[in-house]
């Protein structure tokens, strides 16, 4: 409430300089009898008419933009970078061979420079006359005094937005902490399932062999757990949300044998086959961050059995070496599932979307993808959707990684 109230005012107050920038106008005409005063903002190549007030005779229209060849509000930054009075244009030197001349008839002019809070040329602060008003000191000084104020306007705008800019990062760093939770429940609920579905495997069997692979999975999901909470806390103290990578040598053929292990029993009680396809030409060991592949195909795995009522789930694992020797690995996860509708997609990858409502059929904090998307582009690589339809899905999950050295491998 408190960011709203503060960004509402800073708007608020934005909108009232410019409505001070009006009223200088206004000021301006109440006191010196010409037609026309406007306030022109200029760069290298143009000038543009920001405000304006005129008088009987329409000479300049808001929002009018010309080149500074032919705008009278640049002779007086780029001529004379100062106050310049100009008794008739049709005479002056500087105005008689304008085409600009012609556009606003034969006039009187007087303009003064506006700086920004730098001393920069922001613009000009102008006045035209039809009727040939001879300008006096009184008029040029009310000029430049109005200039000054439009100068602390400038200076006030600046300051305000620079609070803005602070105040948005200051709330966005506000926001990841209070999400923190929410993404600690979601992460620790994937590990915290296989870790309660081997127990409970485990339970109803004797001390043999599969108990053994039990106990391992049990172990392997403690670890990812602790493993996951150490990334968040890292993640939680960043200032810029940036999680830290752990690169290491890891086997991919044991990366993915993790993850369909994890969700066996899943699979097995709904009656869906659970399994992998490779084409990794050899290339089993890779250099890269195995937590966080393990995270991604956790999740895309997860949604494709929630989203399967029968049929298959395939993680379908490529890897080619470009001729530089890096090896881009590509990793696929297809299902058979209800798929996702059209008018859904663009919610993929954002926080707490609920891809297929909010019924409570599917359950979900709609973190997921959103987590997957972070942590591929945080590995240099994308997620994405490659295909949906009543048939099923297929999601896509590509990095690039180094074939570890004979060292790293032996370490």
């Amino acid at each position: 409430m408190l960011k709203t109230e503060f960004i509402d005012v800073l708007s608020i107050v934005s909108h009232k300089l410019y409505d001070s920038a009006a009223n200088v106008m206004n000021t301006a005409s109440s006191l010196i009898p010409a037609n026309t005063f406007c306030i022109a903002q200029l760069d290298h190549l143009s000038t543009k008419v920001l405000n304006v007030y005129n008088r009987d005779k329409l000479i300049l229209g808001e929002g009018l933009v010309v080149e500074n060849a032919e705008s009278y509000c640049a002779l007086v930054t780029e001529h004379t970078q100062g106050p310049l009075v100009i008794n008739n244009n049709l005479t002056h030197p500087l105005t008689r061979h304008m085409d600009a001349t012609e556009f606003v008839g034969g006039c009187s002019f007087l303009g003064v420079p506006i700086h920004n809070e730098n001393g920069e040329i922001y613009g000009s602060l102008c006045s035209f006359d039809q009727n040939f008003y001879v300008y006096q000191q009184k008029d040029v000084d009310l000029l430049l005094s109005l200039s000054s104020f439009f100068t602390g306007l400038l200076e006030m705008e600046t300051t305000l937005q620079q609070l803005k800019h602070a105040e948005d990062t200051a709330a966005k760093v506000l926001e990841e902490k209070k999400n923190l939770l929410a993404v600690l429940s979601h992460e620790i609920r994937t590990p915290m399932n296989g870790v309660l579905a081997m127990a409970n495997l485990l339970q109803s069997t004797k001390l043999n062999e599969d108990q053994e692979l039990y106990v391992n999975v049990i172990e392997s999901s403690g670890t990812s757990l602790l493993s996951m909470m150490d990334q968040i806390l890292d993640y939680s103290k960043a200032e810029a949300g940036a999680i830290s990578l752990e690169i290491n040598p890891y086997n991919v053929t044991d990366t993915v044998d993790y993850v369909l292990q994890l969700f066996s029993s899943e699979a097995e009680k709904k009656g869906i086959r659970l399994y992998a396809e490779y084409n990794i030409n050899d290339h089993r060991m890779l250099v890269g961050d195995q937590h966080k592949v393990h995270q991604i195909l956790i999740n895309l795995v997860g949604n494709a059995l929630k989203f399967t009522e029968k049929g298959e789930v395939c993680i379908s694992t490529q890897i080619s070496a470009d001729s530089e020797g890096t090896l881009d690995v590509s990793y696929e996860v297809r299902d058979t599932g209800i798929g996702i509708h059209p008018d859904r997609q663009d919610l993929l990858f954002k926080s707490y979307s609920q891809i297929h409502g909010n019924s409570g059929k599917y359950g979900g904090a709609g973190l997921g993808l959103s987590i997957c998307k972070q942590l591929a582009e945080l590995m240099g690589g994308v997620v994405w959707l490659k295909e949906t339809s009543y048939l099923g899905s297929r999601f896509a999950f590509s990095i690039t990684s180094a074939a570890p050295t004979s060292m790293q491998i032996s370490e």
